[in-house]
């Protein structure tokens, strides 16, 4: 169980990061410059960008708790 939660978290978080970059990769795609590119993902990525903070946690989310699972399961004592 704790390979496969192991597994599981990674290859979430190897999708999440490659989402990501595909976002950024479309956003300088579409731009008209490099720095209008730049310019949007210092949009999208904003600190001050609320939408997308929470999206980011909930796509994260499921990773994240794959490794706190397991890492309960970890410390578990045997009987």
């Amino acid at each position: 169980m704790n390979k496969m939660l192991t597994w599981f978290a990674n290859g979430w978080l190897a999708l999440a990061f490659l989402t990501n970059a595909a976002a950024i990769v479309g956003t300088f795609v579409n731009a008209s410059s490099f720095w209008d590119g730049v310019s949007g993902v210092q949009a999208i990525y904003s600190p001050f960008d609320i939408s997308n903070l929470v999206t980011q946690i909930v796509l994260f989310f499921p990773a994240m708790a794959a490794i706190y699972w397991r890492d309960r399961r970890l410390e578990r004592p045997t009987n």
